[in-house]
């Protein structure tokens, strides 16, 4: 799609009476005002965040980190240590951008569930409105009600922006685009599949140790920071896209059920009715079979939402005070300690991940049965006003490593595969217990969490990016078909 004019971008950001704010009843409420502001304190603190992780600082600052930690490497006696803090920034940070995405991930599905919603109930409300005007022959002729033209032109304020590619604003975007298709390439799967059965291969001769174990998870850990960081810019860029879009989007239909208001008060016509969401389905609601599938979502619904929040941050600090405190009593030249905080932020990270994917795909798939709803509606309005259907687009037909990820993907997000991850962290812990707590037993909880977590970000990274594209192509179809309702009504062209 071609870029929105700076001034419709602008004329919809600061559009009054915007459909998606609804006013509050209990904003005289004290304790409704402190949780508002803790409310909107808790967005602005992790909008900044998940801005940053994805910003051009963010990657020269983990390429600094990776080059300093190299360097220091040669002048560093004890090489435990030294693998080590490599590790803790890498889960720590890892740890970090999953919280962020949880809670874009929950944001975003807000804003398009109250988007879809509204323009269902809209789109109920302009087919009465043109029946009604069809009846009094008054929707034969245009409608003539001022309203903000919006185009889609390029314009020297925004890149080029279409479905299929996310808008560049520097280098680093192109970089990350080019990162995650390699990174999504069986070419990167077999190599990262090769090194892992290669390290296999060496763990009899160094007598599987704790110098084996560290060495993998360095390796890992390197690739964690940099596919993180890469994941994280696409994953803005694409928010940024569907803001826009939704904006537009929610601006035109508000012109145009303006402008059939106006033509109804023209011709008389009164009873015509009013918007109502509340008999709408429920887009956030978990349709379960059974009691234990009901107990199990809300788990994992109530998980993602403290952890997507300020409580996520608020006690990944304690924990962070409660290690740097421990690290008196121990010694901070104790490579128990350092492993410590890789630790808890690797195996929490660790189920973070499966739990995001089972959110995105669960939100995912009730966003995309409300679009197939909406395409009814706007069916409806398009016949009344004799309109070329836009159909909306196909899933394009992908290869086998496509298909794979997919798969891989689906499996990810099972319900049953979020509590196995946890079932694997308590199978850790327990054995890590048994052990005392050596730095082997921490190494044990690592490795394979570490391990499976970069393999399947390297597998998921193409269906992580089809997925965005698709819900892109559905965006734009939308506003591609409220744009030619306003341009039937400029001419009149009706049955």
């Amino acid at each position: 799609m071609q870029n929105y004019l700076a001034s419709a971008v602008g004329k919809s950001q600061s559009h009054e009476g915007d459909p998606l704010e609804k006013p509050d009843s209990d904003a005289g409420n004290p304790r409704f005002r402190v949780w508002s502001l803790y409310h909107k304190s808790s967005a602005v603190l992790l909008n900044t965040l998940a801005s940053f992780a994805g910003s051009t600082a963010t990657f020269a600052l983990v390429c600094a980190l990776i080059i300093a930690w190299a360097v220091g490497g040669v002048f560093v006696n004890d090489t435990d240590i030294w693998q080590i803090s490599m590790q803790d920034v890498s889960s720590i940070g890892c740890y970090l951008w999953d919280i962020t995405l949880l809670f874009a991930q929950q944001q975003d599905n807000q804003e398009l569930s109250e988007l879809l919603s509204h323009l269902q109930a809209s789109g109920a409300r302009q087919a009465k409105l043109m029946q009604l005007l069809q009846k009094a022959e008054a929707l034969g002729k245009p409608v003539s009600h001022p309203y903000t033209a919006i185009k889609l032109e390029p314009d020297s304020h925004h890149s080029q922006m279409d479905f299929e590619s996310l808008p560049r604003k520097s280098w680093y975007d192109s970089l990350a685009d080019k990162a995650s298709m390699v990174a999504g390439s069986p070419f990167s799967q077999a190599i990262y599949a090769a090194g892992i059965i290669l390290w296999l291969a060496y763990g009899p001769r160094m007598g599987f140790n704790d110098a084996w174990q560290l060495d993998v998870n360095t390796a890992t850990a390197v690739e964690l920071m940099l596919m993180t960081t890469f994941l994280q810019n696409t994953k803005g860029r694409h928010r940024l896209y569907m803001h826009r879009c939704i904006r537009l989007i929610s601006l035109v239909d508000d012109e145009t059920e303006a402008r059939l208001d106006a033509a109804a008060l023209e011709n008389q016509i009164i009873e015509y009715g009013s918007r109502n969401v509340d008999d709408l389905p429920c887009l956030l609601g978990c349709h379960a079979h059974s009691k234990a599938s009901r107990v199990a979502y809300t788990c994992v619904n109530t998980y993602a939402k403290f952890m997507g929040s300020v409580g996520g941050i608020s006690l990944s600090l304690l924990l962070l005070g409660l290690w740097l405190g421990l690290g008196k009593v121990m010694g901070y030249n104790n490579s128990n300690w350092w492993l410590i905080i890789g630790t808890y932020t690797g195996l929490a990270g660790f189920i973070d991940a499966f739990v995001l994917r089972n959110v995105m795909k669960r939100q995912s798939m009730h966003l995309l049965n409300h679009c197939d709803l909406l395409d009814i509606s706007d069916a409806t309005v398009g016949s009344l006003l004799n309109l070329p259907s836009i159909q909306a687009p196909l899933c394009p037909k992908r290869g086998c490593c496509h298909r794979v990820s997919m798969k891989m993907g689906q499996a990810a997000a099972h319900i049953a595969t979020v509590f196995l991850a946890a079932a694997v962290v308590v199978g850790l812990l327990i054995t890590a217990t048994a052990m005392a707590w050596t730095q082997t037993a921490q190494l044990l909880c690592n490795t394979p969490t570490m391990i499976i977590e970069g393999a399947m970000l390297l597998v998921l990274m193409m269906a992580h990016m089809s997925g965005h594209q698709y819900m892109r192509a559905r965006l734009q179809t939308f506003l591609e078909r409220r744009l030619a309702i306003q341009s039937a009504l400029d001419q009149g062209h009706v049955n």
